[in-house]
């Protein structure tokens, strides 16, 4: 680490040539800066790196002959390179070696917010975005800066540098390989046929490197229909695999996303489900049955031994899991992980995009509930009023052709109902009172008509005082609304309120003696229509309960809504 630290301000600019194939070292690096910058569309990219036997960190830029944004990039290197040096004295990067056959991981260094924002003050790049990190195996360094347009979304920004730090690392183990081969053929017989066996390792490394960046380039253009089908496919088929099933953590539970065979009707959530298992506890689940028959009959069993009656393996990746499955020996796990490690930042974008779509369609379809039950509200307003102010005109002219005393009378009436629309049409609110001062209010109405109205809690000292202000809004809701229901249509002479509350829920019902819900009378007017919805929105439920002689609305809340 000391030595990829060393001169750290010294940068020696090399921009790619536009050779038609790289051949030295830093002409790789810089096809990967090219790559890197045309698979985001990004104006400038930038990679530092420190280059056998060179004193200094040199720099390719891409895209080539573009240096707009030099002294950003180099602006922004310098600050990783100073971030990079504080990281490893304060806490030290190391990483564990790394076994035969696993995965290579990095640490990432990032410039803070701040930081960011200081430089693109300072070198004005108004309309794009800067995305900057250094990333170490604990042997050597690598520093990616990128200047992009604004709109990009910072995650594939952020997927772009790890993926072009790893090919960087990739590159430099290859020129350390390369440099091995060539010290190894300037000593004799022996020598010689190792290096055969490391330039084969070399060749065979390449080549899995160039499968994953196909999968990776595959994966990126899948349509969003096909995008699992397409992962499970080209996972199978790169480690050796004939079926597959892929499924993700949506919404919060593991479902199947596709499969080989096109059935999706797999229970995940049960115990005896190994690609489930793997998934919860994130580890590898494998079975070979060729392999290890007599340890097989004694495991646990699993419900994909029976789908698969074959060997598989469930490897989990962050936004869910993979099962394979192999009908002979031809099959690689390692490859397989592999490859999922690759693929899986694309599936957690995936799922995330599958939920803020979801949400999207959720708000349109309540946006339009809204409106629907607005115009709703509205067409009955016009109509009470209309019926209403019929009866008031009639009214009047009674009142102009008869006596003062009468007319008098008349008028007062008039107005006294003027003022009663006018209470129904504000907003229903308790505002500050309390829900039992609030319902009792209510009982003036039931009064008017000839109703008699009681009020009972069932719990001590009163259920208002344990319910919270926006649980006793929706009660009162629910309480007036049903009130207005039972003085147009019920003809009771009586009704009951009872409220109940645990530390759970509330719980409100309202029961009358009237005639019931017959089946030529609408069971829910527009306002408790929209009550019940609110309610369900909010995790609570509304029923209702009825016949000749008693009619329950039972509303209950919960306290966490």
């Amino acid at each position: 680490m000391a030595n990829a630290l060393k001169h750290r301000n010294q940068l020696a600019v090399i921009a790619p040539r536009p050779a038609a194939r790289p051949t030295s070292f830093s002409d790789r690096i810089a096809a990967i800066a090219e790559l890197g910058a045309g698979t985001v569309a990004a104006e400038r990219c930038a990679i530092a790196f420190l280059a056998s036997g060179a004193g200094a960190d040199e720099v390719v830029c891409a895209p080539h002959g573009d240096s707009r944004w030099d002294a950003v990039v180099n602006a922004v290197l310098v600050a990783l390179d100073n971030r990079l040096g504080d990281a490893v004295a304060e806490y030290g990067l190391k990483r564990a070696r790394r076994a035969p056959g696993s995965i290579e991981s990095i640490e990432r260094v990032a410039l803070n917010a701040r930081e960011i924002d200081a430089i693109a003050r300072v070198e004005k790049i108004d309309g794009r975005q800067i995305a900057a990190s250094a990333f170490t195996d604990g042997v050597s360094a690598v520093r990616i800066a990128m200047v992009a347009r604004a709109d990009r979304a910072r995650g594939e920004l952020e997927v772009s540098l790890e993926l072009m730090a790893r090919a960087v690392f990739g590159e430099m183990d290859l020129a350390a390989a390369r440099a091995s081969l060539e010290f190894w053929r300037t000593h004799g017989a022996e020598s010689g046929r190792q290096a055969a066996d490391a330039k084969r390792e070399l060749v065979q490394e390449r080549a899995a490197t160039n499968r994953l960046d196909e999968a990776v380039a595959a994966a990126r253009g899948a349509p969003p229909n096909q995008r699992f089908s397409r992962f499970g496919e080209l996972v199978a088929s790169g480690a050796g695999f004939d079926q597959w099933v892929v499924a993700v953590a949506d919404g919060g539970e593991l479902t199947v996303a596709a499969s080989s065979s096109g059935h999706k009707e797999f229970n995940l959530g049960e115990a005896g489900s190994a690609l489930g298992e793997s998934f919860r506890r994130r580890i590898v689940i494998a079975r070979w049955r060729d392999r290890d028959a007599a340890i097989v009959d004694r495991a646990k069993q699993f419900a994909e031994d029976r789908i698969f009656g074959g060997s598989y393996v469930c490897i989990p990746f962050e936004a869910g899991a993979i099962a394979l499955a192999s009908r002979d020996g031809r099959a690689s796990a390692a490859t397989a992980a592999a490859i999922v490690e690759r693929l899986a930042p694309f599936a957690a974008s995936w799922v995330m995009e599958r939920e803020a779509s979801r949400r999207s369609l959720l708000a349109r379809q309540l946006a339009l509930r809204v409106f629907a039950a607005i115009d709703e509200e509205r067409a009955r307003i016009a109509r009470d009023l209309h019926d209403d102010q019929a009866q008031l005109i009639a009214a009047a002219k009674i009142a102009l052709d008869g006596k003062r005393e009468a007319a008098r009378a008349i008028f007062k009436q008039i107005e006294e109902e003027l003022r009663r629309k006018t209470r129904e049409l504000r907003p229903v609110t308790i505002g500050d009172a309390s829900l039992d001062e609030a319902i009792e209010r209510e009982f003036a109405r039931l009064h008017r008509a000839g109703i008699t109205a009681k009020l009972v809690h069932l719990v001590r000292d009163g259920a208002a005082k344990k319910i919270s202000r926006p649980v006793q809004q929706l009660c009162f809701q629910v309480v007036r609304e049903t009130l207005s229901n039972v003085i147009r249509h019920a003809r009771a002479k009586s009704v009951q309120i009872t409220i109940d509350s645990t530390d759970a829920a509330a719980r409100v019902s309202v029961t009358d003696d009237g005639c019931g819900i017959g089946a030529g009378i609408k069971g829910e007017g527009t306002g408790l229509a929209g009550v019940r919805e609110r309610l369900e929105l909010m995790g609570g439920s509304l029923t209702v309960e009825s016949r000749a002689g008693r009619t329950t609305v039972v509303a209950e809340i919960p306290e966490s809504a």
